[in-house]
């Protein structure tokens, strides 16, 4: 190996090792003296002038951890949430440049973060709110019209397994969470759901069992409110199940299962695009 390759070996590992360094301390200001030592800089680490990199890479954590989860913040505040980011940046510091995807365990992180079991239910939110994000970025799907699904028949839908919206998502929680989201939506409530822009009220009990299903029709991503059959069969479609198999699972919950309804709610919201089964139809 030649001279040159040598020198620009060491140039190269010296570089990656200031990068590091001065990541490492972005993050902890206890840092700033082994970043020190690679600098050419006769007086040290300009306090300064670093602190204003630090500031911004907490700011731009902040904010986009803060456009995910905006029901989290208001629940929490604004001094519970900066000190929030700034553990769960620690913790889970973001590996990509698109910082919409950096708060993708924020809803497991808050769960030990939080440890009054009143605020047990921050996590399910945070849960709720990621699923509404991971929404708004997803890829599409352009679902059957109505003839289409009419000219494939009931008895093949029903041995069919069908193709779902990748924007879609399942959630289950322990907790009243959409209510609870719901009670922060002021003046923002789909049009088709209600004539009322009001937001709703703060649920009478936080322990309250719910099943939602995030939806995106129109490219406009929404929660809508499931029965936990209708979860259930949904989540078994998710699975690969048929539709027969997945509406065994809803009938063995609840033998009143109201298929018809829940069939036109899901293909409304585009939630079931079209089958997955190519001999199908």
């Amino acid at each position: 190996m030649s001279a040159d390759r040598y020198a620009a070996d060491d140039s190269l590992a010296a570089l990656q090792a200031a990068q590091a360094a001065f990541a490492n301390a972005l993050d902890d200001p206890a840092a700033d003296i082994a970043l020190a030592a690679h600098l050419r800089i006769a007086s040290g680490v300009n306090d300064a002038r670093l602190g204003l990199y630090r500031g911004n890479v907490r700011a731009a954590r902040r904010q986009a951890l803060a456009s995910a989860y905006p029901v989290l913040a208001a629940l929490t505040g604004d001094v519970y949430f900066d000190a929030l980011a700034l553990a769960y940046a620690r913790a889970h510091p973001s590996r990509e440049a698109d910082l919409n995807r950096f708060g993708a365990m924020l809803p497991t992180f808050v769960e030990r973060y939080e440890r009054d079991a009143r605020y047990a239910y921050f996590g399910d939110v945070a849960r709720l709110e990621w699923a509404l994000h991971r929404a708004a970025y997803a890829a599409d799907a352009t679902p059957l019209s109505a003839a289409q699904w009419q000219a494939i028949g009931a008895e093949s839908l029903m041995g069919a397994r069908l193709a779902l919206h990748p924007a879609c998502t399942a959630f289950a929680s322990r907790y009243a969470v959409l209510a609870i989201w719901r009670a922060h939506q002021h003046d923002q409530h789909d049009q088709h759901d209600q004539e009322n822009t009001a937001p709703d009220a703060w649920p009478a009990r936080i322990d309250e069992p719910g099943w939602t299903l995030v939806v995106r029709p129109r490219w406009h991503a929404r929660p809508l409110a499931q029965t936990r059959a209708a979860h259930e069969a949904f989540v078994a479609l998710q699975h690969g199940t048929t539709l027969d198999e997945a509406l065994e699972r809803a009938f063995d919950i609840d033998a009143d299962f109201d298929f018809g309804t829940q069939w036109r709610v899901w293909i409304e919201a585009g939630a079931i695009t079209g089958l997955l089964d190519s001999n199908s139809g």
